[in-house]
């Protein structure tokens, strides 16, 4: 599936119709959570949006706030089920982001030291003060230019 395909191919749109089977933590009107197929840690946990949206561009400030409240409630009841140590909350867009379900999605990671997850950061990256610089002028600027 691509991002463009239509919410009647989204499969987590069937799961939020209840047209296929998830494992259910959370539902709300705006939001819910489930189990992905494979998790990559006992207690892993998705959050979606109820309503089909692809991607963080798609999202509007309610939703946001819906989405971000529940990854919480959800991140608290993890932690405290599996006994995490840490976690790590993760949301990818786009293929080179390596999104693979093109309806916009949380991953709730609960992390025990020497778990299966890899290390999420390069630890060489080494940027100019020069770069570092433009891209914080750039990023004040487009920030400006939205509001």
């Amino acid at each position: 599936m691509d991002a463009n395909s239509p919410p009647s191919e989204c499969a987590f749109c069937a799961i939020v119709a209840g047209r296929a089977f998830a494992r259910e933590v959370l539902r709300t009107d705006t939001v819910l959570a489930f189990l992905p197929d494979v998790p990559a840690v006992l207690g892993h946990t998705l959050v979606v949006p109820t309503t089909h949206l692809p991607d963080i561009w798609a999202v509007g400030q309610r939703e946001a706030c819906d989405l971000a409240d529940a990854t919480r409630r959800v991140a608290v009841a993890v932690a405290e089920a599996t006994n995490a140590e840490g976690m790590n909350i993760i949301q990818s867009n786009g293929v080179a982001a390596g999104q693979s379900v093109f309806h916009l999605h949380i991953h709730v990671v609960p992390r025990k030291s020497g778990d299966r997850m890899p290390d999420l950061w390069p630890d060489d990256a080494e940027w100019s003060v020069a770069q570092l610089d433009s891209i914080v002028e750039e990023l004040r600027a487009t920030l400006n230019h939205h509001g």
